[in-house]
């Protein structure tokens, strides 16, 4: 059972001050790309960092964030709960990554579950500041602009696929989206960055069907498996399967 922390003010919740860790994260975030120094400076003194153990919800649906949520390490689930008591998730929010930004800055509820898939550090930065800087910087108003417009492309892109790709096209897509270059040319590697249970859900399928589909891909020779580790054999054929072509099953 995930134990659900709802953020509060800050001293409830025992968010610190790291400020070198604190400096260090947001002058790297993108949304503070061509944002003056000195500004990046007084958005950072107003942050607090919060630690959270793995398997710690950190806001449910519905409540208030106080801030925009930067990760410094670890890695954070973004979720909607299903009326049976399952879950979709929308997206894994990695380390140098943020989330929040609507509902902090337009005072909304949040619209989904996050929760911390590993041990994580956030960093919470208070929108008051966020307002402010708006209103000085229009760098940084584009920045937030640009930043909130990807999100919603984003979101599209991924209604889009499931209206209108199979499970083993979204598989496929979403193992191309992860590969690295690996100890060979020809070989990429991918690690998946979570349980299979949290990847089918973030693919919209059952765990069932995308240890199916990583079966068949494998016994295609598209791919080698080692648990969460994957290398990809045939980049080719696998694209084309992202594509719409090669391995199909209308069942899936």
């Amino acid at each position: 059972m995930q134990q659900v922390v709802l953020m509060k003010p800050f001293q409830a919740i025992g968010v610190a001050r790291n400020r070198q860790l604190i400096d260090g994260v947001i002058s790297s975030l993108p949304l503070f790309r061509q944002v003056s120094p000195c500004h990046v400076a007084e958005v950072a003194s107003h942050a607090r960092t919060w630690e959270v153990r793995r398997g710690t919800g950190i806001c449910s649906r519905g409540a208030h964030l106080p801030g925009v949520i930067a990760v410094a390490y670890g890695m954070v689930k973004l979720a909607l709960a299903r009326p049976n008591g399952e879950e979709r998730v929308v997206r894994f929010v990695n380390a140098g990554e943020t989330f929040g930004e609507a509902s902090a800055l337009f005072d909304r509820p949040c619209r989904v579950d996050a929760g911390a898939l590993a041990h994580s550090m956030l960093v919470v930065i208070p929108p008051r500041t966020l307002l402010r800087l708006l209103e000085l910087d229009p760098k940084f108003a584009r920045r937030m602009l640009g930043v909130l417009a990807e999100r919603v492309h984003a979101l599209l892109g991924e209604l889009e696929s499931s209206v209108r790709q199979r499970g083993p096209q979204r598989l496929a897509c979403y193992l191309q989206s992860l590969a690295r270059p690996g100890e060979t040319p020809d070989a990429w590697h991918v690690s998946l960055p979570a349980t299979k249970t949290v990847v089918a859900s973030r693919l919209g399928v059952s765990k069932e069907t995308l240890s199916r589909l990583l079966r068949r891909f494998s016994d295609q020779g598209l791919l080698a498996i080692s648990r969460n580790d994957i290398t990809i054999l045939d980049r080719e054929r696998l694209a084309r399967v992202a594509a719409g072509g090669g391995t199909h099953d209308s069942s899936e």
